[in-house]
């Protein structure tokens, strides 16, 4: 009595196909590089599963049953789409259409896509790419698949689960409104820093972008934040109008350095080096459009 679909191995259709086209056990087994018993115990068992004897012996050479024969193109139909489903498609920037969604700061905006857009440009113009603000719902989101990467410095962003790769390195410098009067031969003292009034870069109320903290040592440094906010553009345009003062990335500074009339100064004590990374998630790695966007980022990266 046949079997039904439940009481057979599927692993076995391959071994049917090969021994359909082949009609010979031992050319089989070489094609499938197993051993002649294991093809010869694997036909004993399609039998079985399919109630015909599929190949019979007749003289010296074995020839399908009508069965067989009517099995023979739907088999190997079957393992072609079998083979399609699971292939994994070459990725072609040229033609795809992908969108990537970004967590990142303004600051990363200002600094890094205009060299990301070209390359799109140039390389893949129907990809898309959508910037959304970097918040502390970021790396939950793109554990959930609902985000692609993050760009943000590795202090930023905790690293247990997630891949990441260091982009470039940025020194910090202290911003100040053009005739500050609290600049003495081109930099501010620790003491008078420390006195001023501060606005500091803070992307969410639990996600902490306190760049004053990495200078060292902290309690000569440690000051009063009169405002935090989410966009660097317009800490900048605060830092240029106001007495207040700020710790920000060096590229950032040279930006809006004319724009927001502003005097770009050393730290008052050695500040910490940034790391800035792009993270992403374990299960994203091998995806072949996320690996190429990656290197797109990479790319871009060591241009600026």
């Amino acid at each position: 009595m046949a079997m039904g679909l439940n009481g057979l191995d599927l692993n076995l259709l391959v071994v049917l196909d090969a021994l359909l086209r082949e009609q010979n056990v031992t050319r089989a087994a070489v094609q499938l590089n197993i051993t002649q018993s294991a093809a010869s115990s694997a036909l004993k068992r399609l039998r079985t599963a399919l109630g015909d004897e599929l190949l019979v012996l007749v003289g010296r050479q074995m020839q399908m049953t009508p069965r067989a024969e009517a099995l023979k193109p739907k088999i190997a139909a079957l393992i072609a789409q079998i083979e399609r489903t699971v292939a994994r498609d070459a990725f072609d920037p040229a033609v795809a259409t992908d969108r990537f969604m970004l967590g990142t700061a303004d600051y990363a905006a200002f600094v890094l896509m205009p060299a990301i857009l070209k390359i799109l440009e140039r390389d893949a113009p129907h990809v898309r790419l959508e910037l959304v603000d970097l918040t502390e719902h970021c790396v939950g989101d793109m554990l959930a698949g609902k985000l692609d990467a993050i760009i943000a410095p590795r202090s930023y962003v905790p690293v247990e689960g997630l891949r990441a790769r260091t982009l470039f390195q940025e020194e910090l410098v202290c911003i100040a409104a053009r005739g500050h009067p609290a600049i003495v031969d081109g930099r501010i003292g620790p003491q008078a820093f420390k006195a001023a009034a501060h606005v500091r870069y803070q992307p969410g109320p639990t996600l902490d972008g306190d760049q004053n903290s990495l200078l060292q040592p902290r309690r000569q440094t440690a000051s009063s934040t009169v405002l935090t906010c989410s966009s660097f553009a317009a800490l900048t345009f605060m830092v240029g109008e106001t007495s207040a003062l700020a710790m920000v990335q060096e590229r950032l500074a040279r930006r809006f350095e004319d724009l927001a009339g502003l005097e770009v100064l050393p730290p008052p004590t050695p500040a910490a080096t940034l790391d800035i990374a792009l993270f992403w998630a374990p299960n994203r790695n091998s995806d072949d459009a996320h690996a190429w966007f990656r290197e797109v980022v990479a790319l871009a990266a060591k241009g600026i």
